[in-house]
């Protein structure tokens, strides 16, 4: 056993087992094992009901929560196992709010906790009414949403903006509300001036170009999807239906599918968190599509959920969200990344990255499944991941001109190594003894 983000090992109860719940409770939960030295020695502590009731008292007293207490016996000897759970809002610990990072209780970043706190309240930061009022609406911004609308809102009447927006919770009396600024406002930068998007093309490190969208979330949404089509490459396969001029269908097939990128930067401009200071960040480079966004997933969300078909959905701008999903572009049970996913399948392509990590989220997309990033990170030796850059080389080829490439290597050992390869599915062997080629998996 050894501490981690969700584990504290503690010999003994003392209160200072409680800065450890609040940190837990504060991030994605954890456990604290009583009676457990730091380097994983058990030793057994009380167990009697008379201790259980006293640290279950002491931590709804001085937390305000209520944790999992068990009792187990770990080699031979009885422990203490007290859980606790993510919550929604913040738990204080003598006047500070802590989060857990690695082994480490640290106190919360400020805009972590301005963000926590405005969900204790029951509040979230889209719901807030701004200083603006309704004639900052752009009418021409409710009369496009009202067109994608018709399906789920038929009864919508674009030529009263003011009442549509109350009507979808967005107008508070006679003040817009955060959410309403960023849809229907004139210039919404104005007021959020970080509620923007980037895109920049880049070689290695160097910047080729770059562009910043601003605008409601609808023209970045829109903005985005043209400069996608400006800069990827696309192909185009023509399919026979018919012996005529009408039978003959073009196909376009982006380097990227269109609507996995579409769905993907929706999701950005939707559940980012807008009380973190920084713009949305689209990085193009020769071998990946990243989309970066401020804040990392909403409580209550793992990123291996992400991959699963039902996982839950927890909109952190839920007014955002509501009227994104009433447009159509969104549906409401969490199935924008398993479409993701399924869509870059569809088309050949690896499956998409999610990546959490200091307060941000980002989807990476890619074009090649042989990086030698990604087959490291598969697990492949330096030898077979040179292996795979020579048949991406030559097409195809044989052990012994595989061979030639490493000298010092047997043949054998080649074989080996190309065996595994196909074992993973990564390349194909066709032909019989001598005249066998391999050649990677399209």
């Amino acid at each position: 056993m050894k501490e981690s983000e969700i584990l504290e090992l503690k010999e003994r109860w003392t209160d200072k087992a409680l800065e450890d719940l609040a940190a837990f409770a504060n991030t994605h939960g954890g456990t604290c094992l009583i009676g457990v030295r730091k380097d994983g020695t058990v030793v057994g502590t009380v167990t009697d009901d008379a201790e259980l009731q006293r640290i279950a008292n002491t931590i709804v007293s001085k937390l305000g929560i209520t944790p999992s207490i068990q009792v187990r016996e770990l080699q031979g000897r009885e422990v203490i196992v007290i859980e606790v759970e993510p919550i929604r809002g913040v738990v204080p610990y003598r006047g500070r709010y802590l989060t857990r990072v690695g082994t480490v209780n640290r106190d919360m970043p400020p805009e972590q906790l301005a963000r926590r706190l405005l969900e204790r309240s029951l509040q979230t930061w889209d719901g807030l009414t701004s200083p603006w009022g309704p004639e900052e609406i752009d009418p021409e911004q409710v009369v496009q949403f009202a067109r994608l609308a018709r399906d789920r809102l038929p009864q919508i009447e674009p030529s009263e903006p003011e009442r549509t927006l109350q009507n979808l919770g967005l107008l508070q009396g006679n003040r817009l509300t955060n959410a309403g600024v960023l849809l229907f406002a004139r210039r919404p930068q104005l007021l959020f001036p970080h509620a923007r998007l980037r895109i920049g093309l880049f070689k290695g490190n160097q910047i080729l170009d770059s562009h910043e969208f601003e605008g409601t979330l609808w023209q970045q949404l829109n903005a985005a999807m043209d400069r996608f089509r400006q800069v990827l490459q696309v192909r185009f396969d023509v399919q026979v239906t018919k012996p005529t001029l009408e039978g003959l269908q073009r196909r376009e097939t982006w380097e990227y599918p269109l609507e996995a990128l579409r769905e993907a930067v929706i999701n950005a401009l939707i559940h980012r968190d807008y009380t973190a200071y920084g713009d949305i960040q689209i990085r193009i480079t020769e071998d990946r599509l990243q989309i970066w966004n401020p804040g990392g997933l909403p409580e209550g969300i793992r990123i291996d959920q992400l991959r699963e078909p039902e996982h839950p959905s927890i909109p952190r701008n839920p007014l955002l969200s509501r009227t994104f999903y009433y447009a159509g572009l969104i549906e409401h049970w969490g199935t924008g990344t398993t479409r993701i996913i399924e869509l870059c399948r569809a088309q050949g392509l690896p499956e998409p990255e999610f990546v959490e990590q200091s307060g941000s989220f980002k989807v990476v997309f890619l074009k090649d499944p042989y990086t030698p990033e990604r087959l490291r990170a598969m697990g492949l030796t330096e030898r077979q991941v040179q292996i795979i850059a020579a048949l991406r080389h030559t097409g195809s080829a044989s052990v012994g001109e595989i061979q030639r490439r490493f000298p010092e290597v047997s043949v054998k050992t080649i074989q080996r190594d190309l065996q595994a390869l196909v074992k993973r599915g990564l390349v194909t062997a066709r032909g019989e003894k001598r005249g066998r080629r391999y050649a990677l998996v399209r």
